[in-house]
């Protein structure tokens, strides 16, 4: 303190420059003061703190889950939380924005949270984000896993198969390419035998929708073996009249 002192500052120097203005005054009268009366309505919802709780786990879980492959603990425990509550399901922060992401490191939490909403008005968004992303491994098979889990519009399933025809001839590098138009064969066989997209749709209204025909796809791809039994399979089901 006596180092301070020796220094001589001058306090004036510290003053503000500007005031705040001075509060006006509230008259006694104008006060609102709440009633006991008014509040015999009252009640307290004692689940509110069961379910922050919960929530916190499962958004911290979703933001995992968008990066990583959760456990199987984990995935459990979503399971468990939002089996039978709406309220945690709807508030959860699984988007549609999220969803590429976690196709590509949880698939079965994608099943899980498509099931749980397959009747919401929402559903429809979902779908529609498979044909606006990349066409890989992971998302053929979870398209087939939700056609053998729920009922989904059949005109969706022709559709995205429209969307994977398309993918596969716009694909540049050569090995990749290859790679994804043996999956997506596999898969257009798969949803043949299940009777999930009928062949005379595939050929013959494909260039209604601006995408190479299946039948041009399977002259493309020859080379491929997947492909040779894709056109196989294509032929035998035209001869039954599929």
């Amino acid at each position: 303190m006596d180092k301070i002192k020796k220094l001589n500052l001058d306090s004036d120097q510290f003053q503000i420059d500007h005031l705040r203005p001075i509060p006006a005054l509230v008259k006694a009268n104008t006060l609102y003061w709440n009633e006991i009366g008014m509040l015999n309505n009252l009640q307290w919802n004692y689940t509110l703190q069961i379910n922050s709780d919960k929530l916190s786990q499962v958004k911290e879980i979703i933001q995992k889950a968008c990066c990583t492959q959760v456990s199987d603990q984990e995935y459990k425990l979503i399971q468990d939380f939002l089996e039978n509550d709406e309220y945690l399901l709807k508030n959860c922060g699984f988007t549609t924005q999220k969803l590429p992401d976690l196709i590509e490191n949880n698939a079965n939490l994608v099943l899980f949270f498509l099931m749980k909403n397959v009747k919401s008005s929402d559903f429809q968004d979902y779908l529609d984000v498979f044909i606006n992303i990349d066409v890989t491994p992971a998302t053929i098979e979870l398209i087939a896993m939700i056609n053998h889990s729920m009922k989904i519009p059949p005109d969706f399933v022709t559709y995205y198969v429209y969307y994977c025809i398309q993918y596969c001839n716009n694909i540049k590098e050569k090995p990749t390419q290859t790679k994804i138009v043996k999956y997506v064969s596999i898969f257009i066989r798969h949803f043949l035998k299940t009777k999930a997209i009928v062949t005379k749709d595939l050929l013959t209204e494909v260039s209604c929708l601006q995408v190479q025909k299946l039948q041009a796809f399977c002259i493309e791809f020859t080379r491929v073996n997947e492909v040779s039994q894709l056109f196989k399979s294509v032929k035998a089901f035209n001869e039954l009249g599929a």
